[in-house]
């Protein structure tokens, strides 16, 4: 039938026709082992997010875009999920760090420390290297993935992935 259809998505398979190697990442707090399996996708966490930084992403799955904003925490996701694909069980509330790609200022040799400003945690510090250029370095230990320093950046060279 139709509604056991939409349950079931081949991940690798849709990462294969979109060119990709691997499958796309479901970046929501909190989201459980099985998460793709229990989703129904019925979209209420996203409109129960208050930061507005849920949204339907590959699938049909609600996805963080940290571009939009940061992640607070609030679990106001978690409380409208009625399927029981978000547990507030699950701890940490995901395994997600930034990634610095080449289009950061600061490597560039311009002061930008934007992502650092923002972070509240104090998890992204900044390492001189040869040349006067700064590295961004995150202390995995105090990032808690929230996004502030990827809704931040003014070149958006900064993208959250998946620690397995």
């Amino acid at each position: 039938n139709a509604a056991s259809r939409m349950t079931t998505i081949d991940t690798a398979r849709r990462a294969f026709f979109r060119g990709s190697a691997v499958p796309a990442d479901h970046h929501v707090p909190w989201a459980i082992e099985a998460f793709e399996t229990v989703c129904n996708r019925c979209g209420d966490c996203i409109n129960a997010c208050e930061e507005a930084v849920l949204v339907k992403g590959d699938g049909g799955f609600p996805t963080a875009d940290l571009r939009l904003g940061a992640c607070t925490f609030c679990a106001a996701c978690v409380e409208a999920c009625r399927p029981g694909a978000l547990s507030l069980g699950v701890s940490p509330a995901w395994r997600i760090t930034p990634q610095f790609g080449d289009a950061c200022l600061s490597r560039h040799g311009v002061t930008c420390r934007s992502c650092g400003d923002a972070c509240e945690q104090r998890a992204i510090r900044f390492t001189l290297r040869l040349g006067g250029c700064a590295d961004p370095v995150v202390d995995q230990r105090r990032c808690t993935g929230c996004g502030s320093c990827t809704a931040t950046c003014p070149n958006q060279s900064i993208h959250m992935k998946e620690e397995r």
